[in-house]
């Protein structure tokens, strides 16, 4: 599962987890009700990769052995497009 920043139309923002960015907005749109703005073109949508949860979280997997990770990433609009956290410090020292 990859976690992904979506922006919706009305401003708001969530962290969501999907398969991939499809599976993301997919599960995104259903659970909330709200449309994901539209990217560059209106086929790809806006998101982008975040390295850990944020919140808010509109669904992640809970994993049978290990639950849920946390979310840990307290700047999502600073962080987002990065595969691991660009911080020299991690935000929860």
């Amino acid at each position: 599962m990859q976690g992904y920043w979506l922006t919706f139309t009305d401003g708001t923002r969530g962290y969501c987890e999907g398969g991939g960015a499809y599976d993301a907005v997919q599960i995104a749109e259903k659970l909330t009700g709200k449309t994901v703005v539209a990217g560059d073109n209106k086929y790809q949508p806006k998101l982008d990769m975040l390295p850990y949860p944020a919140t808010p979280v509109i669904w992640q997997l809970d994993h049978p052995v290990h639950g849920k990770c946390p979310p840990f990433c307290y700047k999502p609009d600073q962080c987002k497009g990065n595969t691991a956290c660009p911080q020299n410090y991690s935000c929860t020292e």
